[in-house]
């Protein structure tokens, strides 16, 4: 005789709450955040800008002060981009951790904020830093992610839970 396993459902499948969206705050929507898809573009190259010409001034200084014999090798030139990355990781966690927003962001009139329409406290900057450094490092991807995802958000955004926002 043949044993028959029975398996309700309604034990393991949660209910779902379809007027959760309804109390959600507005620029939590995936409309909202697709509005921002520009301006964040926008703000970001103005940061990247920014980190490039500080980063400038570091490697011209740097090669200025290389003995005459020294070349420019792979080994080099790969320790510059490591350089590079660390220092727009840096960035952007330094400036989520004080201000929640970046010089870029703040030009686009854009800030960082929870769910509760309040600004990141340390622990949400540190996530959110994070997830800036798991963006960056597969050369940008977690950035270009908003461009596909369904509620266009960077990976930053989703390990933090935090979204971007119009001021």
């Amino acid at each position: 005789m043949k044993k028959r396993t029975v398996i309700a459902i309604q034990e393991y499948q949660p209910e779902l709450d379809f007027e959760e969206a309804e109390h959600s705050p507005p620029f939590t929507l995936p409309e909202y955040q697709r509005q921002l898809l520009a301006p964040r573009i926008a703000a970001g190259f103005i940061d990247l800008a920014i980190v490039a010409a500080v980063f400038a001034i570091f490697v011209v200084t740097t090669y200025l002060e290389m003995p005459e014999n020294f070349t420019l090798d792979r080994r080099v030139l790969g320790v510059y981009a490591v350089s590079y990355f660390a220092l727009v990781t840096i960035y952007f966690f330094l400036f989520m951790l004080s201000a929640s927003q970046t010089p870029g962001m703040k030009y686009r009139r854009l800030i960082v904020s929870t769910t509760e329409a309040v600004p990141l406290d340390p622990k949400l900057a540190c996530l959110r830093g994070f997830g800036y450094l798991i963006s960056i490092l597969p050369l940008l991807l977690g950035f270009i992610w908003m461009l596909i995802d369904p509620e266009h958000l960077t990976w930053a955004d989703k390990v933090s839970g935090t979204y971007i926002k119009k001021i």
